[in-house]
């Protein structure tokens, strides 16, 4: 290993510029609350700042970079003098002034060198929540607040890796595969919102794609229609817009009405990527909340709270299930004050973010009139219904198809018996196809229990659902009844 002048000024000049980057992100407060709802709740009590996460992130980058490598005896020393020298950045020393060219040369033939790399090893910098372990936290936290400083520490990360991966002068197919990885995870980072969902937009994703999938959707024969119109109606307003004639007002918000598990989340996921792919919004992802997810229980709270899950569907789609709980609490109930951060956003963002409320037609409609800021902001309205039992059977049976099971003809019909008395005894808080799941994973279980000491057991048996699988018939629909009302 040399390191030469140039390139200790290149170290240099990449750790100054994103040391200053972290100082101005520590005084952001904005920032600091992003960073709050990612930490794993035993270390809530310790006070991270930017440089931490930033060697979280850089620590993973060099432990992803030693997964490549058979043996860590196999990798550069240069590697490793590359971590030691922005983790000593990092903590507010520069070697580079510290130490003369000659003495940082000799440094990693110390005895003390590799220890103190493995000393930075098991140095926990960071403990984020379980659904962020595998992301880089920095980069997904100055996403979701769309800091001016995401692309900074972008081109940061991505130098640092390149700079490893080039140590040795050599870069493998393994190498250049994992330079594209780590690329991919920070320009497309996973945004985490507590009590909230996010939803990406698929790979080599394209308006057929989700125009073929939701035609594929079991039912919803209305919905489909009515997407397909907005479509066919969004593709014309573009053509016009690029001609330079005159265009409708294109007011993407909607109001999805209709009972538990009849698709409503499902497709308000394929709106926000028929938005991405027609041009009318930026990335199409969807997240997912509720009353839980806007409002907070304390004064001043709820306006962070529902601006930071906002922030995150900037570009996409925000889908609010429920959202007549927003106003179900009162006059002094915070709800109201996350509806008119909501529509206040709406405006800021009116071309960068589409809203969808969803939940039973009446409250939606009492819902909406509530507030005359609704009424003019949501026009477009979509009615979901209860499923038929032909349509529960069908969506039984995809269940069982991706799961690699077959139904024998006596099992579909008593399955049949059961779904036509549920349909037939539903009430508005039928579950559909939700309860369809729990019963399939009923039955799945029963008949777990009736082959479990059969031997030798084929694969035609392990894949059989038999009639005696099927639970008694009035007992079941007596059951899914009283569950769906306890629900």
């Amino acid at each position: 290993m040399e390191i030469s002048v140039a390139y200790l000024d290149i170290l240099k000049k990449e750790g100054d510029k994103v040391l200053a980057i972290c100082q101005n992100l520590n005084t952001n407060k904005e920032f600091n609350t992003a960073v709050s709802s990612v930490i794993d709740k035993n270390s809530k009590a310790i006070s991270y700042k930017a440089e931490h996460i930033l060697l979280y992130d850089i620590l993973k980058i060099f432990e992803g970079y030693l997964d490549l490598r058979k043996d860590a005896s196999e990798v550069p020393v240069k590697v490793k003098f590359i971590l030691v020298f922005f983790y000593e950045k990092l903590q507010g020393k520069d070697l580079s002034t510290t130490y003369d060219l000659k003495k940082l040369n000799e440094l990693p033939l110390s005895p003390q060198f590799n220890k103190n790399v493995n000393i930075i090893r098991n140095t926990s910098f960071f403990k984020p929540v379980d659904e962020m372990k595998q992301e880089f936290i920095l980069p997904a936290t100055l996403a979701k607040i769309k800091s001016e400083y995401m692309l900074g520490v972008n081109s940061f990360i991505s130098r640092y890796t390149s700079l490893i991966v080039n140590a040795d002068g050599v870069i493998t197919d393994k190498e250049r595969k994992f330079l594209t990885q780590v690329s991919d995870k920070v320009t497309k980072p996973k945004i985490f919102v507590k009590k909230a969902k996010y939803n990406e937009v698929p790979e080599n994703d394209t308006l057929e794609i989700v125009l073929q999938e939701l035609d594929e959707l079991i039912g919803l024969k209305n919905i489909k229609e009515n997407i397909q119109d907005l479509t066919n109606f969004l593709k014309v307003q573009k053509i016009r817009e690029e001609k330079g004639l005159k265009t409708s007002n294109n007011s993407l918000h909607a109001v999805f009405m209709g009972p538990p598990g009849t698709g409503k989340t499902t497709v308000a996921r394929m709106l926000g990527r028929i938005y991405k792919h027609l041009g009318y919004l930026e990335k199409g992802h969807l997240i997912e909340t509720d009353r839980a997810g806007m409002v907070a229980g304390y004064v001043g709270q709820t306006a962070i709270k529902a601006d930071e899950i906002i922030k995150s569907a900037l570009g996409g789609v925000l889908f609010i299930d429920e959202a007549y709980s927003l106003t179900s609490g009162g006059l002094n109930d915070f709800g109201t004050e996350a509806i008119e951060v909501l529509l206040k956003r709406m405006e800021d963002h009116r071309d960068d973010i589409v809203i969808v409320v969803a939940g039973y037609p009446d409250e939606m409609q009492e819902f909406i009139q509530t507030n005359p800021g609704l009424q003019s902001r949501f026009n477009r309205y979509f009615e979901f219904d209860h499923f038929t039992p032909e349509a529960l059977r069908d969506i039984f049976k995809l269940f069982a198809k991706k799961a690699d099971f077959i139904l024998t003809e006596d099992a579909e019909e008593k399955l049949m018996e059961i779904l036509d008395r549920i349909h037939e005894k539903r009430h508005r808080g039928f579950g559909n196809a939700r309860t369809i799941r729990n019963l399939f994973e009923k039955i799945i279980e029963r008949q777990a229990n009736r082959i479990v000491s059969i031997t030798p057991i084929t694969e035609k048996t392990l894949m059989t659902l038999r009639e005696d699988d099927i639970p008694e018939i009035l007992k079941t629909v007596k059951e899914i009844i009283l569950f769906d009302e306890d629900e």
